[in-house]
């Protein structure tokens, strides 16, 4: 693994796990359609007991993707803490700045150009330095 594929596991853990909100999202909202039994003073409402199999599957399903989310969440801030530490090595502020604004904040080059008021041509000669400088644990 090069020293960019590196730095962009935190990307692609922020990816993974919105991915994972929204299967969340769709499995939570599937519950939706869930029938309760109704009660009334004179009498019990809503037939025969139905098979609750199916509503415990997608319950078992959706605590299993929030566990899912929370191991991500968990591994997300552990690399970012461990990447914080990494980059605080660089003696250049400019690349420091700059390396934690691209693969910790995960800010656009646009978005950094205006941070550190230079041109993205700039950022990008100041990242490929920041790339030669930047040693991992």
């Amino acid at each position: 693994m090069n020293k960019k594929e590196y730095l962009k596991q935190g990307y692609k853990l922020k990816q993974e796990i919105k991915s994972l909100e929204q299967t969340l999202e769709e499995l939570e909202s599937n519950l939706d359609n869930v029938k309760a039994i109704q009660y009334s003073k004179d009498k019990l409402e809503g037939g025969p007991l139905q098979d609750d199999t199916n509503i415990i599957e997608k319950i078992d399903k959706i605590i299993e993707v929030e566990n899912l989310i929370k191991d991500r969440l968990l591994e997300l801030k552990t690399f970012q803490a461990n990447l914080i530490l990494e980059i605080l090595k660089l003696k250049n502020s400019n690349e420091k700045n700059l390396l934690q604004a691209r693969y910790v904040m995960n800010l656009t080059w646009e978005e950094i150009s205006k941070k550190l008021n230079y041109s993205v041509m700039h950022i990008h000669r100041i990242h490929k330095k920041a790339l030669e400088n930047f040693e991992t644990l």
